[in-house]
């Protein structure tokens, strides 16, 4: 057992910033800290409980208002299952403790015990406040007494464990039976390309049914639900917590610890079975083909410095699964997940007042939509994190910025450049989409286009600047590089404060002053542009210092 904590613990400290990193800006990195906890936690966690209290009040009145938190546990739950398959496979099979911890006098269930912990502390972070939210709201919203709390609190911490433990199993087997994905690249490929099917195949099935809100309450008020049965058998734990929560029988408590007792001890099983022999033969990369010095040297040719690092940046983008997977594909998940938003407005759908309100000249209504553009942009550019990993990527490699003949800002300006690119031109793509389907008019869609590109712009230098003051150089796997960077996560946070301040200002601005939407458009122009010019000068000034002092 002693064993088992040390590696937990070394585990974790591999994913967590090195001692070096974390002595850099201590004070930015505390503010930061503090951005991101009332920027996104906070706010995510009330707005879940808040939708939790709402639903549970509804069903109440049918007497069945614990479907609602069972319904989000198996949401929850399912969501964990279908983004940890990545995870998992990297933590187990392609991070480069791998080769170091083979040789040691471990046994499988002890190497893969350590790693499934260390992958559930460090990924479900999140997870835990997003529960313990939804359990506020039920147990709020629902009367409950004092000890549903305790239980609450318990469930949050051991939720995680079963989708979890199904990807484990999954991954194992699939890497056992199987020789063709032994292959880190692969695996990413095949994650990725089921990942995005599950998504759109619900976004499909709900927007082909036509199911609205209305229709979610009156299904969830049946007493005998066949969505909720047939997840209760995929998540059987999920039934008797909700059901302790309400009864406080401890007979249910024992069943809900039986089962993921039950499962970890088939989870050790498998592993003491099967992880050695699926392990053997992994590669972390596509296999190089081998090539002679004159071929290589025949195929070099002088290219402008710019051009040739511009390409570079695109081919690692693009070549890399987890950067494909999490940094360019992530611009075309957005909108499918805000045309589910619509789709589940049913009958009393926004967009069609919002639709009238462009056309008739509302005020009110250009100013949301404009307010939106610059936003979206902004969000988008910041959590596909193009931008706030460009220097983080770089790796081990990072004295390759520091040696080649080109300057910091230079080179600054190519991730910038590859960073607009991808954002600016996904975002203008769905900006030009919707102006032409609300029939806006072309001037106006040009101005919604510049407006779109500046906040892109602004957003890809903060950005960098970002990833400037603390980048993750030490990592062994590209999925690692992109999680445990957590100045990633305060370049969100600080794009969604930003962003709520400004239009939470121009809304105020509008409807308590005489001033036009106009007036405010352009002042909203004006502050991106000055927002752009002064994240350029960080990147110049600050950046390229921050380059400078740092060594791996």
């Amino acid at each position: 057992m002693n064993m088992y904590f040390k590696l937990v613990s070394a585990l974790i400290k591999g994913v967590e910033p090195s001692a070096k990193e974390k002595k850099r800006n201590k004070i930015f990195y505390i503010v930061m800290t503090l951005i991101a906890a009332f920027g996104i936690m906070l706010p995510m966690a009330f707005f879940v409980g808040v939708i939790l209290y709402a639903m549970t009040g509804a069903l109440a009145e049918f007497n069945t208002q614990e479907n609602a938190i069972e319904l989000f546990l198996h949401l929850i739950a399912a969501f964990s299952f279908i983004f940890g398959l990545n995870v998992i496979f990297s933590v187990f099979y392609f991070s480069g403790d791998i080769e170091n911890l083979l040789p040691l006098p471990l046994r499988p269930y002890q190497i893969i015990g350590s790693k499934f912990t260390a992958a559930l502390i460090s990924e479900s972070v999140m997870e835990f406040i997003v529960i313990i939210a939804a359990f506020a709201g039920y147990i709020i919203g629902g009367g409950l007494p004092f000890y549903s709390w305790i239980i609450a609190v318990f469930g949050m911490l051991t939720m995680p464990i079963l989708p979890l433990i199904y990807c484990g199993i999954l991954c194992m087997l699939v890497m056992y039976f199987t020789r063709f994905i032994k292959n880190k690249d692969t695996v990413n490929k095949i994650t990725g390309v089921f990942t995005f099917v599950v998504i759109f195949g619900i976004v499909y099935l709900i927007s082909k049914s036509g199911f609205d809100k209305d229709q979610l309450i009156l299904a969830m008020s049946q007493t005998d639900n066949s969505v909720l049965s047939v997840m209760n058998c995929i998540f059987p734990t999920v039934p008797f917590l909700v059901q302790s929560m309400g009864s406080g029988s401890i007979l249910n408590i024992f069943i809900y610890i039986g089962i993921n007792l039950a499962a970890i001890a088939l989870f050790m099983i498998v592993a003491q079975a099967v992880y050695f022999p699926s392990v053997v033969g992994i590669s972390q990369g596509a296999a190089n083909s081998r090539k002679s010095g004159k071929t290589v040297i025949s195929r070099m040719k002088r290219h402008i410095p710019s051009i040739t690092y511009l390409k570079k940046e695109f081919r690692i983008l693009l070549r890399t699964p987890a950067y494909f997977t999490n940094c360019v594909m992530i611009n075309l998940i957005w909108p499918v997940f805000l045309y589910l938003v619509v789709v589940m407005q049913g009958k009393t759908n926004f967009m069609d007042s919002f639709i009238y309100g462009i056309h008739s000249g509302n005020q009110e209504t250009v100013l949301w939509f404009m307010l939106g553009i610059s936003a979206a942009s902004v969000l988008v550019t910041a959590v596909n994190c193009i931008a706030s990993s460009a220097l983080t990527r770089e790796g081990k490699h990072f004295a390759f910025i520091k040696y080649i003949p080109m300057s910091y800002i230079a080179q600054l300006n190519v991730k910038a450049i590859v960073s607009i690119i991808i954002s600016g031109t996904g975002m203008l793509i769905y900006v030009i989409a919707v102006c032409v389907w609300l029939g806006t008019g072309i001037k106006f869609t040009i101005f919604s286009c510049v407006l779109s590109l500046l906040s892109v712009t602004f957003a890809t230098y903060f950005g960098i600047f970002m990833d400037s003051v603390n980048p993750k150089l030490i990592w062994d796997d590209e999925l690692n590089a992109l999680r445990g960077n957590y100045y990633i996560f305060f370049n969100m946070a600080f794009a969604i404060v930003l962003e709520a301040v400004i239009c939470a200002g121009a809304y105020l601005l509008f409807q308590f002053t005489e001033v036009g939407s106009i007036l405010i458009i352009i002042g909203l122009f004006t502050i991106i542009m000055i927002l752009t010019v002064v994240s350029y000068l960080l990147c110049n000034y600050k950046a390229t210092k921050h380059i400078d002092n740092m060594t791996i």
